[in-house]
C-alpha cells in the first residue's frame, strides 16, 4: 500500500498537467494496465474519471474565490478555451 500511496502523491502532483501514469505504475511496481485496475478497484471509480473530477474540484474551487479569469483556469486545467470548459 506505500507505493501505492507514493503512485498517488505523484499523480495528485501532477493534476494540473499531463499525468505520468507510466511512471506512477513503475513506483507501485506493477504494469500499467495493473496499476489502472487496481486503482478501480480500490476507489471505486476509473483513474481518469478521478482525474477529470480532482481536476474540476481544483477548478472550481479557482473560479469560486475569484483569484483567476475563467479562461486562465480552464487553459491551466487542460482545456483550449473557456467554452470547452463550460
Amino acid at each position: 500500500m506505500e507505493r501505492l500511496n507514493r503512485a498517488m502523491a505523484l499523480v495528485e502532483q501532477q493534476l494540473e498537467g499531463e499525468v505520468d501514469v507510466r511512471r506512477a505504475s513503475q513506483i507501485a511496481l506493477m504494469s500499467e494496465h495493473h496499476f489502472r485496475r487496481m486503482f478501480s478497484a480500490l476507489a471505486g471509480m476509473s483513474l481518469s474519471e478521478y482525474l477529470r473530477r480532482r481536476r474540476m474540484t481544483i477548478a472550481a474551487a479557482s473560479v469560486v474565490s475569484g483569484a483567476e479569469a475563467l479562461q486562465d483556469v480552464a487553459v491551466r486545467i487542460g482545456y483550449g478555451s473557456a467554452d470547452a470548459f463550460s
